[in-house]
């Protein structure tokens, strides 16, 4: 998953809080991509100088772009944090289980909640690849290049008493 979603939203962090923040969200996905490193540049009086390349280059590996859309949660599910951000892209071989995973370390939802996900009227099964939803469902899940998915949390039907 790539934290260089939008620019202007990272306007004023240091180089080592981009990079702690990508190595906390690669860790909701298993892998880690390392956007942009400092390279040496020739200066005009002979001394070469290091500057920074672009670090909004996103891999062609990170090819869906999410917009994550909380749709209510039930009475039980607990007290959660809300989303801060619901734009992200990742890979397409990302499983609508990844998505749950993240969304769950994100609003530090108790463990009794259950996350229903859905797009458009399809409520998504956790091994479904967002490239599988993507192709299945069409431009009806496509609202301005982001795969809409919508999300709800639940009590669930295993710790009702």
């Amino acid at each position: 998953i790539s934290w260089a979603l939008f620019p202007h939203e990272l306007i004023g962090f240091g180089w080592r809080t981009l990079v702690s923040y990508a190595v906390f969200i690669s860790s909701c996905f298993g892998y880690l991509n390392i956007l942009a490193v400092p390279q040496p540049v020739p200066a005009s009086r002979g001394r070469p100088r290091k500057v920074l390349g672009s670090v909004f280059r996103i891999p062609p590996e990170l090819d869906i772009s999410i917009l994550l859309e909380f749709i209510g949660a039930n009475e039980g599910t607990g007290n959660f944090k809300p989303l801060e951000k619901k734009f992200v892209r990742v890979s397409g071989e990302a499983t609508i289980g990844h998505v749950e995973k993240f969304l769950r370390r994100k609003m530090d939802l108790d463990p009794a909640c259950q996350v229903d996900i859905i797009c458009g009227d399809h409520l998504l099964e956790h091994y479904q690849t967002l490239r599988e939803i993507r192709q299945v469902i069409g431009e009806s899940a496509v609202q301005d290049g982001l795969l809409v998915l919508h999300y709800g949390l639940v009590v669930s039907p295993l710790n009702v008493t």
